[in-house]
């Protein structure tokens, strides 16, 4: 899962790591454990990725494993990521290629003209009542770039929603 941490972390210089143990792969920004690749981490993105369709917008790029599900699923026309860490997409373009199109920008100032049938988000450090603010934030942004009739998906959505309609 992708981790936002505050800004504070990313003053110094960022250093990306990608750790490879048996068949799982771990990525480490400035040290911190970030993302990781794992068979129960490829089996939820593939359940957000199968729920997709047209044309996608991933907030975050991570590993790329659910753009590479995306990819695979006969229901996506195109997917587009917006990963704020160019570092991020330079390790990754050096243990493989990249998947899909990638634009590094800020999700949340992101603005292309275009809307999206599905907006895929995992940009929250975790699936805790302590994020549901990050949550909210990245429902709104999301909301603006969706087409009428297009899908929110996102990792902990469930959670989330269930926590914001128990108030």
């Amino acid at each position: 899962m992708h981790k936002l941490i505050n800004a504070s972390f990313f003053l110094k210089a960022m250093k990306v790591d990608i750790i490879q143990h048996k068949n799982n792969k771990l990525m480490f920004i400035n040290d911190d454990l970030w993302m990781w690749d794992t068979p129960r981490e490829r089996k939820l993105q593939k359940q957000l990725s199968d729920k997709a369709f047209g044309n996608v917008l991933v907030a975050g790029y991570g590993l790329g494993i659910v753009q590479s599900f995306l990819l695979k699923n006969s229901r996506v026309k195109s997917v587009k990521t917006v990963e704020k860490y160019k570092d991020v997409i330079e390790k990754m373009k050096e243990s493989g290629k990249i998947q899909g199109n990638v634009t590094i920008c800020d999700f949340y100032k992101f603005s292309n003209g275009v809307k999206y049938d599905c907006i895929i988000g995992d940009i929250w450090e975790d699936i805790d009542p302590l994020f549901l603010k990050d949550y909210v934030k990245f429902k709104k942004k999301a909301n603006t770039l969706l087409k009428p009739n297009g899908l929110i998906l996102a990792w902990g959505k469930e959670f989330y929603e269930y926590l914001l309609n128990k108030k």
